[in-house]
């Protein structure tokens, strides 16, 4: 499935960190709506060797059509943390 559409539950999130995720205390997917607001959501590590962070959605949480921003947020046990670069996903609705 290439197109990603307003409340759709059957999609993985996952980005990849290009580093190695040891010792994380917690890891985010944050995120800005087309409409500029900001959130973030609860993500785990799927593949701590690759870096790979991910969030399953529930259905509700893509609400908007439009242009995406997603990035990764990871707290470590020492409490360091790092960002991610953001990256553009454009959600379409259903029939369009």
């Amino acid at each position: 499935m290439t197109n990603i559409y307003v409340g759709q539950s059957a999609l993985r999130v996952s980005a990849r960190t290009g580093t190695a995720l040891a010792d994380i205390a917690e890891c985010e997917i944050r995120y800005e709506k087309p409409d500029g607001t900001r959130g973030q959501w609860a993500a785990f590590v799927s593949d701590a060797e690759r870096g790979v962070v991910s969030y399953d959605l529930l259905g509700n949480e893509l609400d908007l059509p439009g242009w995406w921003r997603f990035w990764v947020f990871v707290t470590f046990d020492d409490e360091r943390s790092a960002f991610g670069d953001a990256v553009k996903i454009f959600v379409k609705e259903e029939g369009r």
